[in-house]
């Protein structure tokens, strides 16, 4: 390839093109003129006297052209930019010499490699020790996913939910009313009442996972609490059930706050009076009396902390029987107490026990009795293991059981104690 004065690229193609016969007309239009092959004369070259398109053999000559060449001229408007009209193949390009690529094309390139080397060198041990908190941070994420859908699920009717905020008191789950239709044996219309609806931000300090997750899942007959979940024939599939257990935990007051407001409801307590001005309850009143009824009169907590709620007839409704006559839960009257934890001083304290941790699925209790998981346990949280296989529960932590004495639960010990005392009496 050269350049040429004019500034044009000419390569050698190296091909020769193959013309036609000598004499050939090729323009299409008839031949005239004694020179012409077809015309009149017998034009001969001026040597030999051959045919002017044959040799002396008689063969046709063929004209043999030049070597072709391909002239590659800049384009006028590319000319400033040093553009062509055409360029060779990239592997017909010369590329960078011996000394160019052992100079700085390889200082280059190796400059490169190092610099890679040293990210991956400090990179990946920096992403080894960010990665416990990063699955950490994924756990969280996790969490906080559930207790959102948890709270859509909670919230009222009105707001997409599942109204359980109507019920229980709001988002917080303070306690509320539910209207109630009760009926009698045959399903015939009683009386519509409000029913006290106990507090939730408490129930994790009650009851474990599973024992909430049953409730929700089953409801509690005859009552304003149905069931929700699919096995009970409700509408949520097992994975909401978990995200409404975990807002439920979100909203959980501590063991301290919930003793300190027991602590002030039972000072109004004391303080209530009738229509005539007298104490509702006197100091003749045990407080073991008072914590059985807590919330009866005054809606606290929609009856959460009161033993009445489950062992009355009457009680959630304002239209309690006797103390302790049974319910949901069985009945206390006559001594069932003592023949269930008898002893003038083992029973007591067995029985407190029993009350502060509550009854366990499949677990003896008492004198001849089997725990179901129904009875909350008041003076001690409940233990928390994780098991994902058997519960399907994900970013559940394992929780340790409070201790009775020094840290206790919805109620103290001394608290407990005092109702067993009372319960003893009826």
């Amino acid at each position: 390839m050269t350049v040429d004065a004019a500034g044009s690229f000419i390569v050698d193609t190296g091909i020769i093109i193959q013309g036609p016969p000598i004499g050939t007309n090729t323009t299409g239009q008839e031949a005239q003129g004694p020179h012409c092959i077809t015309g009149g004369g017998k034009p001969t070259d001026g040597a030999g006297g051959q045919h002017a398109g044959h040799d002396r053999g008689g063969r046709p000559l063929h004209r043999r052209g030049p070597r072709r060449v391909l002239r590659l001229h800049q384009h006028p408007q590319l000319a400033g930019r040093g553009g062509l009209r055409a360029e060779l193949a990239a592997n017909r390009k010369p590329y960078h010499s011996d000394e160019e690529l052992e100079g700085r094309k390889l200082d280059r390139t190796l400059t490169y490699g190092l610099a890679g080397l040293f990210v991956v060198a400090i990179g990946l041990p920096l992403y080894w020790l960010s990665e416990p908190g990063r699955q950490e941070g994924a756990e969280e994420d996790f969490g906080r996913k559930f207790v959102d859908r948890g709270a859509e699920l909670f919230a009222t009717t009105e707001e997409g939910g599942f109204n359980c905020a109507f019920c229980h008191g709001g988002m917080n789950a303070e306690g509320g009313v539910a209207d109630y239709t009760i009926t009698d044996a045959n399903g015939q219309f009683v009386a519509e009442v409000e029913w006290q609806a106990p507090a939730l931000n408490t129930v994790r300090l009650r009851y474990d996972r599973e024992e909430v997750r049953y409730v929700i899942t089953y409801g509690r007959p005859f009552s304003p609490m149905a069931a929700w979940g699919l096995e009970g024939g409700g509408p949520l599939n097992d994975q909401q059930i978990q995200n409404l257990i975990d807002y439920i935990e979100s909203i959980q007051i501590t063991p301290a706050e919930s003793q300190e407001q027991v602590a002030e409801e039972l000072a109004d307590m004391r303080e209530l009076e009738d229509e005539d001005g007298r104490k509702v309850y006197p100091p003749s009143v045990s407080d073991g009396e008072l914590l059985f009824n807590l919330g009866y009169e005054s809606g606290f907590a929609g009856g959460a902390y009161a033993c009445g709620r489950c062992h009355t007839i009457g009680w959630s409704y304002g239209e309690k029987t006797a103390d302790g006559s049974g319910g949901l839960g069985p009945s206390l009257r006559n001594g069932v107490s003592i023949n269930q934890f008898p002893g003038a001083f083992q029973g007591p304290v067995a029985q407190a026990d029993f009350v502060c941790s509550g009854s366990e699925e499949g677990q003896p209790y008492g004198r001849q009795s089997q725990g179901t998981g129904q009875m909350p346990g008041f003076c001690q949280t409940p233990e928390v293991v994780s098991n994902p296989l058997e519960t399907g529960e994900v970013g559940v932590e394992d929780e340790e059981p409070s201790d009775p004495d020094t840290v206790g639960g919805m109620l103290t010990k001394e608290q407990v104690e005092a109702i067993v005392v009372y319960e003893r009496q009826l």
